[in-house]
């Protein structure tokens, strides 16, 4: 119990901080969208910015996803200092890596920006390019931010990497509301560096007492070679994941102008879900997944891993209905406003559904992918996620000719199940004991549960209300209350040990 309360501790403090991030978030995109709208300026924004920052995203998330398995090994088996020298080395390593991708994607940018939107002219394409050269810059701050970050989280500190948000997004809002109508767009491009230098500067100092950066790199260093082997799966498997964003994008700029804006509007709102979460629990679970894994107590694994995907999917799946139900009543309430139209508002509550729909697969995927690298098993998730991307890009075409923007966002839902398939396979190599079959009652009362308050979200959905903000809150509310009135009906047990310990940690932070 006191290990259940220890990891739910660390996560309702994440989640709150997440929470406040994504909520400055969706005001930073409010006011993006009532300042700019949804529009060829949007679109090169969007899509210069989301490529550099998920390209750097995909080559250090990749090594200090290694970094953090490593790390937590070698402090158990060695000491705290050998497990620092690790992490110098390997910031020294991602500086060379940041650099040397700096220069190779503004030798081919020309090339890159034909494949983010190869219907663009010349005129666009010009600027797009600009614009991608300006975003490079990503590597350096995010090499930064993501060593000190996983530092942090291999020594059970998670909210410090969790601050960007915090920092960022009021730069945003106030570079628009001042820069805007003297610099345009470039509001945000001002906003970006000052953020980002603010962040690293921060997470420095933070770290200044756990870790202190001392530049150095061995190549016959033992544990700098594991990084390297582990962290080349990884990479492969973020660009796959990355280029799967690229088709995406590229299919969104051929339905016309706007339609890549109104696709990353809806990619914010899943976004508000999955960081606040998956990503949380997924960032927690990962540090002890590999502290049990060093320790070979794999009956603790087993406890806590089928524990997390239990509660993850109580806590997505009503998410996931109230989102596709009321789609765009949630665009509307958050977008629907200055230069947002209301076709931007059905194109983004379009591709929300596809999006909501993939909620609580996209956290039992990322929960398998965590169980494979606590045991720096980093093949499997890339091949994985490799034939989830190529199936992701063969359906978003085929379904985007059908449904428009909905296709495109489905796709990734759909491609989401069979990674599950496949690591749920492979996963019985370390945990033998678990089946996921086990899961089978939970999930049926779910389903049940979520079937009874569709119809209350229907019919509270349609009652005489102006208002669109109230009558979501009635709905939505209502909803979610017969839900777990449902569960417990149904007498489902893993509601009550989610309660009962949210209940007894929330109970013992407010003693301390």
């Amino acid at each position: 119990m006191k290990k259940n309360n220890t990891i739910i501790g660390s996560a309702l403090l994440v989640m709150i901080v997440m929470l406040l991030s994504k909520c400055m978030g969706f005001i930073r995109q409010v006011v993006i969208a009532n300042t700019y709208g949804a529009n060829s300026v949007t679109d090169i924004y969007f899509i210069s910015s989301e490529f550099m920052l998920g390209l750097s995203g995909a080559l250090l998330a990749s090594l200090t996803t290694a970094l953090i398995t490593i790390y937590i090994d070698v402090s158990v088996k060695k000491s705290k200092e050998d497990a620092n020298a690790v992490a110098s080395k390997m910031l020294t390593l991602f500086l060379f890596a940041g650099g040397l991708f700096i220069l190779l994607t503004n030798l081919f940018m020309p090339f890159i920006a034909k494949l983010l939107a190869p219907s663009y002219d010349a005129a666009l394409m010009s600027e797009l390019i600009k614009y991608l050269r300006i975003f490079s810059v990503t590597f350096i701050f995010t090499a930064f931010q993501s060593i000190y970050a996983a530092v942090l989280n291999a020594n059970n500190s998670f909210v410090p990497g969790k601050l960007y948000g915090i920092v960022y997004n009021p730069i945003a809002i106030f570079s628009m509301l001042l820069l805007s109508r003297k610099i345009g767009i470039n509001a945000l491009v001002f906003a970006y560096f000052a953020g980002n230098i603010a962040q690293t500067l921060l997470l420095k100092q933070l770290c200044k007492n756990t870790f202190n950066f001392k530049p150095s790199v061995n190549f016959a260093d033992e544990h700098l070679k594991q990084l390297i082997l582990l962290s080349l799966p990884l990479l492969v498997s973020n660009i796959f994941i990355q280029l799967n964003n690229v088709i995406d994008k590229a299919i969104c700029s051929m339905l016309g102008e706007g339609i890549a804006s109104n696709y990353s509007y809806a990619f914010t709102l899943e976004q508000f879900v999955s960081a606040t979460i998956t990503a949380t629990l997924s960032l927690i679970l990962l540090s002890h997944y590999a502290k049990y894994a060093a320790e070979n107590n794999t009956k603790m694994l087993v406890k806590t891993f089928k524990e997390s995907l239990g509660g993850l999917i109580i806590l997505l799946v009503p998410i996931s209905l109230v989102a596709c139900t009321m789609s765009y009543d949630i665009v509307s309430i958050v977008y629907l406003r200055g230069e947002f139209t209301q076709s931007a508002a059905e194109y983004t509550s379009q591709a929300l559904i596809g999006f909501g729909l993939g909620f609580a697969l996209v956290a039992i995927r990322e929960m398998y992918i965590r169980v494979h690298l606590s045991f720096q098993n980093t093949r499997m998730p890339m091949i994985a996620n490799i034939v989830s991307v190529i199936l992701n890009a063969v359906m978003s075409i085929a379904l985007a000719n059908f449904i428009g923007i909905l296709g495109i966002s489905l796709a990734t839902t759909l491609s989401v199940i069979v990674a599950i398939i496949m690591l749920n396979k492979s996963v019985k190599r370390y945990i033998p004991d678990f089946k996921f079959i086990s899961m089978g009652i939970l999930i049926a009362k779910v389903l049940i549960s979520c079937a009874v308050s569709f119809f209350v979200i229907i019919l509270l959905k349609n009652i005489p209300v102006s208002n669109t903000l109230i009558r979501f809150i009635i709905a939505s509310a209502g909803g979610l209350g017969i839900y777990i009135i449902m569960l417990i009906l149904l007498r489902c047990d893993e509601l009550l040990v989610l309660i009962n310990n949210t209940r007894l940690q929330i109970k013992n932070k407010l003693k301390k």
